[in-house]
């Protein structure tokens, strides 16, 4: 009888590609089951935007050309994708202090990027001496402990100072 096998890119992240691997190559059938009603007759499927619901036990039958079948089964783990949040304290006046908050705490990176080249790897980075060209759209990129992304922006504005004047009948 043939020997069924069966693997996966497990742990994959929540809303990323499940990539079932099926053998041995040239079997006249292809039968895949698991967890949220999925089936397929391909050797090696994918399936697209990973949900928590996905994780779990997918079992691959093969039948060979001459009628006889084996059954394998593979583990999936689909982890939760971090909820990346992102502010500032905008709107802000020109020459004053923009200051951004990300979020959620315990990430193992944080990326911020945003106008005039801005970057930075803080949670909660801080731009002194905001110039009318910091204004504009901040992103923030975490990655938690499994690899995991997600992404957040914030709009910051930067008002220009008003110019005093002053002058006397003197």
């Amino acid at each position: 009888k043939p020997i069924a096998t069966a693997s996966s890119n497990s742990p994959v992240c929540e809303g990323s590609t499940i990539v079932l691997t099926g053998g041995p190559d040239g079997m006249t059938t292809y039968s895949w089951t698991g967890p949220n009603g999925f089936s397929s007759s391909l050797q090696s499927p994918s399936i697209p935007n990973a949900t928590l619901a996905m994780a779990g036990t997918y079992t691959l039958s093969v039948t060979d050309a001459n009628g006889c079948t084996d059954d394998v089964t593979t583990s999936v783990s689909v982890n939760a994708k971090p909820i990346a949040t992102a502010s500032s304290n905008s709107p802000v006046c020109e020459g004053s202090t923009i200051q951004l908050t990300g979020g959620p705490d315990g990430m193992t990176t944080y990326a911020w990027t945003g106008p005039n080249s801005f970057s930075s790897s803080l949670q909660n980075p801080t731009i002194p001496n905001a110039t009318l060209a910091m204004a504009g759209t901040y992103t923030l990129t975490v990655t938690d402990a499994n690899g995991c992304t997600d992404d957040a922006t914030t709009s910051v504005s930067v008002n220009a100072k008003p110019i005093a004047t002053a002058s006397s009948n003197s």
